[in-house]
């Protein structure tokens, strides 16, 4: 019954962070936000942070 808590928090945290890293990072990238969300969640939230830095920078 614990155990089913930890793995609910656990994913939470990685929906939270997914979301931090497309919000800081992604919007300012060509990857845009939802692309950065997605690979995010795919992997993991560092992998994802890794995939969009890698992305070229927006132009304005």
């Amino acid at each position: 019954m614990e155990y089913q808590y930890m793995v609910i928090a656990l994913l939470l945290m990685n929906v939270f962070f997914a979301h931090v890293v497309a919000e800081q990072i992604g919007r300012k990238r060509r990857i845009g936000y939802g692309k950065s969300v997605f690979w995010s969640i795919l992997f993991s939230p560092i992998i994802g942070f890794f995939i969009t830095v890698a992305s070229p920078k927006r132009f304005k």
